[in-house]
């Protein structure tokens, strides 16, 4: 759907043709390489989360969780990671759980 959308938005833009064919070309490429971020492992300290994945990074605070049922969604300062349901187990996610729900923000 977002390939879709890009294509048409690229043939409708007002570039030139060997522009067209270009970026045309490249959207398949950069459509089939792109990969949800996840992350391998999740680790609660004294400083709060690390999450190691492509990158390594602690949060000392969430900034924005959102939990459905098994999914669990993070928003990072280097964007949103993902735990589903068959990465990890409700139990081992509990703790993560408590210290999202003891470290929020509200406002």
């Amino acid at each position: 759907m977002a390939a879709l959308l890009a294509a048409a938005a690229i043939v409708l833009s007002q570039l030139p043709a060997w522009a067209m064919l270009v970026l045309l070309g490249v959207l398949p490429v950069l459509v089939r390489s792109w990969r949800l971020p996840q992350p391998e492992a999740l680790e609660l300290d004294a400083q709060g989360v690390t999450i190691i994945g492509r990158h390594k990074q602690v949060m000392a605070r969430p900034l924005r969780v959102i939990r459905h049922g098994p999914w669990l969604a993070m928003q990072t300062p280097k964007g949103w990671q993902h735990v589903f349901a068959d990465q990890a187990p409700v139990a081992e996610l509990q703790p993560f759980y408590q210290w999202f729900w003891v470290k929020r923000q509200r406002g």
